[in-house]
């Protein structure tokens, strides 16, 4: 009974990460990432700017290093905002950072607008 119990959580697991990476693949293949640092961190961002949203993440390195988080979901959170924000504003458009989404950690994806 515990493993069946056990496969099952595992099972929502994988299945919650697959659906993570199914919704990047589907919303941000083709879309060429660019490298940004912010705060002394290293960044890959794939901007779709007429959906008016990206999707950021750490450098591949960086992920790998530090566990492919930056720390807590909501400090997480913060980091990714703050440097989704830097980046627009390094962009020159004016534009102002939104609501945030977890895709699949550590990927996070950012609605934006611009005016």
């Amino acid at each position: 009974m515990r493993k069946s119990i056990l496969f099952g959580v595992l099972s929502c697991g994988l299945l919650a990460g697959c659906s993570g990476m199914g919704y990047a693949i589907e919303n941000y293949s083709g879309t060429k990432p660019v490298q940004f640092v912010e705060a002394g961190k290293t960044f890959r961002i794939f901007d779709k700017p007429a959906a008016g949203r990206l999707m950021i993440t750490p450098s591949l390195g960086a992920a790998f290093a530090q566990g492919a988080t930056f720390g807590a979901a909501s400090s997480a959170e913060m980091t990714y905002q703050i440097a989704s924000q830097a980046y627009l504003d390094s962009t020159g458009r004016k534009c102002e950072v939104g609501d945030m989404k977890l895709v699949v950690q550590p990927q996070w994806e950012t609605f934006y607008t611009c005016s």
